[in-house]
């Protein structure tokens, strides 16, 4: 049941959010850190799934307030949303739910807030959870900007990006091919009773039936396998012939496409994992734990001239800054940050840096451009731009059975077992 000690903590998360703009990842290790270990999931999915459903119970609060709550008053208004959320989510009694909340405005520091919190709650309790409203914003819990994007972009498809986005993710593995293979995997995950099935997507990748920490995997801490949604493992498909190439993995923070690569291609001539100084150490966090080297470079992919040594790539893999706009689910927090003059910022972004690693390409070399966007002005848009200044620019088409053909790449939308990324690849003649 829900302590005061986790309503007060889902809430500091959830003020953090959503009043201060801050990531949910980060305030979230903060705030769980102070809860002994065995609350840190109760508050987790408490906290993740408010803010999964921010735009639907929201609005629903506001009826039950006789006037707005001031803006110092986050904490409380992050309470209430919390409560709301397990009433409608949780299989919590009620009155637990209702209790834990009103003791936790002693821990947020207001007690005298403790008659505020019941009044609402009960109000809502005796309203009989039928005061939503239809609007497609409440509906889908998403701002209604992003909404029209997506109608637009995926008119088709629309409705399965939004529902997907309110869906909890998917644990899935991939398997080192190094090491060990999938099938050999998938009979270790079985004697220790662990429910998996192989992905129809990846024919590395292992779906879990349920989410586990790491530790308890077999062979996760001797590199046997790493924790990768099974659309980030098909970069392989894309990027075309490896054996005796020179590699850049520009953005590479965590390492997962590059520690593939290595995986896959050990006969790779040298691989750079490029990536700003400060999230350059979970890349060879990575590489240690896999067993596997490669030249990891602190740098600015804008600013090739401070860490390039002329010597030009065969393959540049660009998995480019975007919107996240394919990973919502994971990322909740992306639907509350996230504004409609944003995404014409993150195309610019990625012109520059498509215009920056360019000339770092080996004539006949290749560049794979990746993102974790839906939205068109992400994908093909930037894509577009090369083409038409660079010359020697020339698309290549690849696509697979499970993505959908874009006019220069291949767009994977989010569903039931994996993420919504896009993949598109470019030679330079």
């Amino acid at each position: 049941m829900p302590t005061a000690e986790v309503c007060a903590a889902a809430a500091r998360i959830v003020d953090d959010v959503v009043t201060r703009g801050r990531s949910l990842d980060a305030v979230a290790a903060r705030h769980l850190s102070k809860l002994p270990l065995r609350r840190h999931s109760e508050a987790r999915a408490i906290a993740w799934g408010t803010v999964r459903w921010l735009y639907r119970y929201r609005p629903l609060l506001h009826r039950y307030l006789r006037q707005p709550l001031r803006r110092r008053d986050g904490s409380l208004e992050a309470l209430l949303l919390c409560a709301l959320y397990q009433y409608h989510h949780l299989d919590e009694p009620d009155y637990a739910v209702t209790t834990g909340s009103v003791e936790a405005a002693t821990r947020l520091g207001r007690p005298r807030a403790r008659g505020l919190i019941n009044a609402v709650l009960r109000s809502h309790l005796r309203d009989s959870r039928a005061a939503l409203t239809s609007d497609e914003e409440t509906c889908y819990a998403t701002p209604a900007w992003l909404i029209k994007r997506l109608r637009h972009a995926w008119p088709g498809h629309w409705q399965q990006v939004l529902e997907s986005a309110n869906q909890h993710p998917p644990m899935t593995l991939r398997v080192n091919v190094a090491r060990t293979d999938r099938d050999s995997y998938l009979r270790r995950l079985a004697v220790a009773d662990i429910p998996a099935q192989p992905s129809n997507l990846s024919p590395w990748g292992v779906l879990l039936e349920r989410a586990m920490p790491v530790t308890k995997l077999p062979g996760f801490a001797e590199g046997e396998v790493s924790v990768q949604d099974a659309a980030a493992q098909v970069t392989p498909f894309f990027s075309g012939q490896l054996a005796g190439c020179r590699v850049l993995d520009a953005c590479a923070a965590p390492g997962g496409k590059c520690s593939q690569l290595l995986e896959l291609e050990p006969t790779i001539t040298s691989l750079t994992a490029l990536d700003r100084p400060g999230r350059v150490y979970t890349i060879r966090e990575n590489l240690l734990r896999l067993g596997l080297n490669c030249n990891v470079t602190g740098g600015d992919a804008l600013v090739p001239g401070n860490w390039w040594d002329g010597q030009a790539f065969d393959l540049i893999v660009l998995d480019a800054p975007c919107s996240g706009t394919g990973v919502m689910r994971r990322h909740p927090d992306i639907r509350v940050h996230r504004r409609h003059s944003d995404i014409a910022n993150y195309a610019n972004k990625q012109e520059q840096l498509l215009e920056a690693l360019w000339p770092l390409l080996t004539p006949g070399g290749r560049l794979l451009y990746i993102t974790c966007s839906v939205l068109p002005e992400e994908n093909d848009g930037p894509l577009h731009n090369l083409v038409s200044r660079q010359a020697d620019a020339r698309p290549e088409l690849v696509t697979t059975a499970e993505g959908l053909a874009t006019d220069l790449g291949c767009q994977f939308l989010p569903g039931p077992y994996h993420d919504g990324l896009y993949y598109a690849r470019i030679r330079k003649d």
